[in-house]
């Protein structure tokens, strides 16, 4: 039930109001305009209407619309004048105060009830009308929804829109399957927006946009809007442009799980990857490689040509590594001149030996001068699953198969067998 107040002082007029309304309304009584103001001040939100004796207030120089009038809080409030006789010609100036009704006895409930409500819709439309003004003005697009997922407003037309080239293309009465470009995201949109109309739960997410050639991420935060029954009847919303942020996160976890120097994952992010690719996608009819990869004689690298010679070497492997083994292989360093390599699905053993002699020839011509003689790869391969069916197994066999190599010469390959045991 709305509550109003009425602002008079005890009399037959306040009585007859009081009573006229009592049915519809939770009337609040106040006796004088300094007491009735406190009140409004207190309970501000919960109070839909503003009564108050026009003899009265006239008598203080409207006193009460003077200090309403000095707080934009108070600019949804209507304040309806109340008078136990209609006004003569001379006394209309109270008009130009700002009241936003007039009511005299006697009065018919329901006539009287509507007009008082038909002030609080008025007053409610001035100020929804302005807020949205106001609204525009910020760079977030904020919307209101109804019930059924069809907008009522927004604060602006962003460009993920399809607006069908219409001179007055209007966003009110549309879902949001009717007028977005990227139709995933507008389902998601109205799926979300169903739960939550039925549920009463606001929800946050981040969605990524690629229209038009231009990434770009926004954040929408929503939540239910009710009406006075505590019935949902909406929903209002935020959207925000958080491509800067997100991309900036995104860089962040890259770095977190890159080896800086050579580009390739690093250890903890490249055995967690192919682990779970193990773990999750991998079936025994599919043929899989793990490769072990060592720069031979690297602390003599570092100790004949200095640190930074090692590091522009450890780079050039990891280039290579990335240009030989591409599209869904996954590599990493996983210490000071040690790789991996896992090949996804590969048709042979033999496919596996063609790309680890490409990079052996890759890395042989990749260095000139001294270097030239210097740098050479070893390299293990385990087979899944002959060899194993987690990267722990894999992992275990191709070490096995890179010692075998770099006890027999170094600068070669190996792929596990019973001689590596």
């Amino acid at each position: 039930m709305k509550k109003i107040i009425l602002i008079a002082p005890v009399s037959e007029l306040r009585n007859e109001f009081s009573n006229l309304l009592s049915q519809d309304f939770e009337v609040i009584m106040a006796e004088d305009e300094e007491l009735g103001f406190n009140i409004i001040d207190e309970r501000l939100e919960e109070i839909s209407a503003v009564l108050i004796d026009l003899n009265m207030t006239c008598s203080t120089d409207y006193l009460l619309i003077r200090k309403l009038s000095e707080d934009m809080i108070f600019a949804s409030l209507p304040v309806i004048a109340v008078s136990d006789h209609s006004p003569e010609e001379d006394e209309l100036d109270f008009l130009d105060k700002g009241f936003s009704e007039l009511l005299t006895p006697p009065g018919i409930r329901q006539i009287v009830v509507n007009r008082i409500n038909n002030a609080i819709r008025a007053k409610d439309s001035f100020t929804y009308s302005e807020m949205q003004k106001m609204l525009k003005q910020l760079p977030s697009n904020i919307y209101l929804k109804d019930a059924q997922g069809r907008y009522v407003f927004c604060t602006q037309y962003w460009h993920h829109l399809h607006q069908d080239g219409e001179k007055h293309w209007t966003i009110r009465g549309k879902t949001d399957v009717d007028i977005r470009k990227d139709k995933q995201n507008a389902i998601k949109a109205m799926e979300t927006d169903q739960v939550m109309l039925r549920t009463g739960e606001g929800t946050d997410y981040i969605i990524e946009e690629n229209e038009d050639g231009i990434q770009e991420f926004l954040e929408l935060i929503k939540r239910p809007v009710y009406d006075d029954d505590g019935n949902i009847n909406g929903i209002i919303a935020l959207i925000n442009d958080v491509t800067e942020k997100q991309l900036l996160k995104m860089e962040l976890e890259k770095r977190s799980k890159t080896d800086q120097l050579t580009g390739l994952l690093n250890k903890g992010a490249v055995e967690g990857l192919i682990s779970m690719l193990l773990s999750n996608y991998y079936k025994e009819n599919e043929i899989c490689a793990l490769i072990m990869i060592d720069a031979d004689h690297f602390k003599n690298v570092n100790d004949t040509f200095g640190h930074i010679a090692g590091d522009r070497v450890l780079a050039t492997i990891g280039r290579l590594i990335r240009n030989t083994f591409k599209g869904s292989d996954v590599a990493g360093r996983i210490g000071g001149d040690e790789f991996v390599v896992f090949l996804r699905d590969i048709e042979s053993k033999e496919a596996t030996i063609a790309l680890a002699e490409k990079l052996q020839n890759e890395v042989l011509n990749a260095f000139s001068g001294d270097l030239d003689k210097c740098v050479s790869l070893s390299m293990g391969i385990a087979m899944f699953p002959d060899h194993g069916r987690s990267f722990e197994e894999l992992y275990h066999a191709a070490d096995k198969a890179l010692y075998y190599v770099k006890e027999h010469g170094r600068a070669s390959y190996k792929i596990f067998d019973e001689e590596c045991m």
